[in-house]
């Protein structure tokens, strides 16, 4: 009887536990938002550090490009793409998106977008960025550019979040996340022929490994694609042009993409 009982309560729990979308990661240091009850650290003005044992801590975290970008307001945000040129359209309502734009040419000579046909990428939600994001890739068009990627194909960027409140979100309920699972290159001059980098099929990683660094191990099997691929992940951690950087290392719902995020108010960065 006491196991019956037990185990009926197990099923309730687990029944009532919201469920996680595939693809989207679980919490990890996740800061507090903005806000009076927001804890801090001892350091006047910077936010309550959590989940150490899962986040590099940077003392200089501050001047971090993706630190700068993600606590820009909106007017901020839209005065620097300005200052940029950067060809930005503004979305008229996006809930939960503080700063909604969308890129339909790109920044920085790179495209950033979904495989939609065009007459439905100027209307698709996940085509739509917050304007933050998008100054952090224009900074990563640079080394894309140096690799001679001109396209990257993109699962989302902003996707509603089923109980929108109109507040800024965070992630891909806030616009402030993308997907990236194909990198297509520049035509060849003679063929006319445009490679491409898949993530899916190029990355070759080890879960559980970290991508970066001294302990990361080679791709296995290795092969130039998976070495390239592991060079444009590893340039933008070193820049800190992201908060979060997921790749298939990271766990089996990111085998095929690269999730990149800016994420306000914390210190710390995060590439597995």
């Amino acid at each position: 009887m006491r196991r019956a009982v037990l185990i009926s309560l197990a099923l309730g729990l687990a029944a009532a536990w919201p469920a996680r979308a595939q693809g989207e990661p679980a919490a990890i240091g996740a800061a507090p938002r903005r806000g009076p009850a927001a804890q801090r650290s001892g350091r006047k003005g910077a936010p309550a550090i959590r989940g150490r044992g899962r986040v590099t801590i940077h003392p200089d975290w501050a001047t971090h490009p993706a630190t700068r970008y993600a606590a820009l307001d909106a007017d901020a945000c839209r005065a620097e793409a300005s200052r940029r040129s950067l060809e930005v359209t503004a979305v008229e309502s996006a809930p939960g998106v503080l700063a909604p734009v969308r890129i339909p040419n790109g920044v920085g000579g790179v495209v950033f977008r979904t495989a939609a046909p065009a007459h439905q990428r100027a209307s698709s939600p996940f085509d739509v960025f917050d304007c933050r994001i998008v100054l952090a890739l224009h900074d990563w068009s640079a080394l894309l550019r140096a690799h001679d990627v001109e396209e990257v194909l993109i699962f989302s960027a902003w996707r509603p979040g089923r109980h929108a409140s109109g507040a800024p979100e965070r992630r891909h309920p806030g616009g402030l996340a993308i997907d990236a699972y194909r990198f297509v290159k520049r035509a060849d001059p003679i063929s006319g022929a445009r490679a491409s980098l898949d993530v899916d099929r190029d990355f070759h990683g080890t879960p559980g490994a970290p991508p970066c660094g001294p302990g990361a191990p080679p791709p296995r099997p290795e092969s130039i694609e998976a070495r390239e691929l592991r060079s444009i992940v590893c340039e933008a951690a070193d820049q800190h042009l992201f908060t979060v950087m997921l790749t298939p290392h990271y766990d089996r719902h990111h085998k095929n993409h690269l999730h990149l995020e800016l994420t306000p108010d914390v210190p710390w960065h995060l590439v597995r």
